[in-house]
């Protein structure tokens, strides 16, 4: 009888031991955090308008009209809708820069559109992480809209440009009226 009371205690006590050893450690497993589809946060930041010059110079180029029209609906996004929609974008940078006139593939617009890359590149890092963080998320989208706003001002700016022609023929104008 000693015996059997022995034996079943040992069996209550290994079982006890092999219980504790099989519940997870909840502290050890990441949470998973889903961002909300129905969030109504976005981004207070408008995109800059193109130039009528500007406008007129690009009114054919159909890659930027994309890429303008994604970043439109991108800056009134809600977190959910950005993440999902960046490798999208990502697609529009590069054909836009694959598939830039002669005219636009100067040293300040390929700068623009790097930044622009860069900054899109952080986004999509965020993107893919396993928990990602809205806040953040909104924050990257920020820094994507005012790269691509430094770009519509680039592209503003050089529309606005006197072409070197038009240029060099005033300074011959100016110098034979100084003579």
């Amino acid at each position: 009888m000693n015996l059997l009371r022995l034996f079943f205690l040992g069996i209550v006590l290994l079982c006890s031991a092999c219980k504790k050893e099989i519940e997870p450690n909840l502290e050890r497993i990441p949470k998973v955090v889903q961002l909300d589809s129905l969030s109504k946060d976005k981004i207070n930041l408008n995109l800059l308008k193109l130039s009528s010059e500007a406008e007129k110079d690009l009114e054919s180029f159909e890659d930027f009209k994309n890429l303008r029209s994604f970043l439109q609906t991108l800056s009134t996004a809600n977190p959910f809708y950005v993440n999902k929609h960046v490798d999208s974008l990502e697609l529009l940078i590069q054909t836009f820069e694959e598939n830039l006139s002669e005219d636009l593939n100067i040293n300040t617009i390929n700068s623009r559109i790097t930044v622009l890359s860069t900054e899109l590149g952080l986004l999509k890092l965020l993107s893919e992480s396993k928990s990602p963080d809205s806040e953040k998320i909104l924050e990257a989208n920020t820094r994507v809209v005012k790269a691509y706003n430094s770009l519509v001002i680039q592209l503003n700016e050089l529309s606005l440009a006197i072409p070197e022609s038009i240029e060099k023929e005033l300074l011959r104008e100016q110098e034979d009226k100084e003579n």
